[in-house]
């Protein structure tokens, strides 16, 4: 509302603040908090909760993000939350795809063309290359300098909607050198909770939430973030984040961080849990940044 040069003395605004919160002498209930412009003709409302907490928005822009995945364990050590096992690269090499399902191809019911985002052996990208599918013929890449893999996802498919059958990415040329990553069968993307940090770039973690489908007293964990400097040599992974407990019948739990986790590239950040049961749980996990 607009307001004269009188007003911003101490009592021409509180009366002014006043009269935006009560009506006939009864206080009403708080919705936002009033602020004065700085140009002093104006007060700006900030919306805020029944307990007056400011009520804020996720970041758009500055290369705002988020990573997340599950893993399933009847395990008590800690383990990396991904669906699918990922063994990472440290050189870069030509690589190649392929589905364990004749139905996933350039023209068939399953996955047709896929999408690899991966970072080289220096911290640099993200690059992306897309390749079509030949069902369970190896189909080699283009680029020879693929080494961190961010994330694989379906781009393209058929009638069925997904892919039909696992998808493998080869260390090697036609489906050579071992296994780096999988996409489950109907899956359509890796759910793998990490992230690559560009050299030059700062990745700044501003909340972790995280759940599982325990029901049970005793079935939660304990999450954590590790982040490790990607193309140097003898250097130790460490936990950048606190410990971040979901307790066993909790369905949801969401730590914000005031000051956000700075990782600086080019690194590598993996999500942990470490289950607090032998019983079978699905534990999932993810993770909010930015990189300006």
């Amino acid at each position: 509302m607009p307001i004269s040069e009188g007003d911003i003395t101490e009592e021409g605004f509180l009366g002014t603040i006043a009269g935006h919160i009560a009506t006939n002498g009864t206080a009403k209930p708080s919705t936002s908090a009033l602020v004065a412009g700085s140009d002093g003709t104006s007060i700006l409302p900030l919306l805020t909760d029944n307990q007056g907490r400011l009520v804020t928005s996720a970041i758009t822009g500055y290369n705002a993000n988020f990573s997340f995945g599950d893993v399933s364990t009847a395990a008590l050590t800690q383990v990396v939350v991904r669906r699918t096992a990922y063994t990472e690269q440290t050189t870069n090499a030509q690589r190649s795809i392929a589905s364990a399902s004749a139905n996933d191809t350039s023209a068939g019911t399953g996955a047709r063309t896929l999408m690899i985002t991966y970072f080289d052996s220096t911290g640099a990208g993200p690059f992306t290359e897309t390749l079509t599918l030949n069902g369970t013929t190896g189909v080699n890449t283009v680029a020879t300098n693929i080494c961190f893999i961010e994330k694989i996802t379906i781009v393209t498919v058929g009638s069925g909607l997904v892919n039909a059958g696992i998808i493998t990415l080869y260390v090697a040329i036609n489906k050579g050198g071992g296994v780096i990553g999988t996409i489950a069968a109907l899956d359509n993307q890796t759910f793998w909770c990490h992230h690559y940090v560009a050299t030059g770039k700062t990745c700044n973690v501003t909340g972790i939430s995280n759940n599982h489908n325990g029901t049970t007293v005793g079935s939660g964990g304990v999450f954590i973030l590790k982040a490790k400097s990607i193309g140097v040599s003898n250097v130790p992974e460490l936990q950048v984040s606190d410990f971040i407990r979901l307790y066993g019948q909790d369905s949801v739990n969401t730590r914000n961080y005031g000051s956000p986790l700075k990782i600086i590239g080019p690194a590598r950040l993996f999500t942990y849990i470490t289950p607090e049961t032998t019983s079978a749980t699905i534990y999932r996990a993810a993770f909010d940044f930015f990189e300006p």
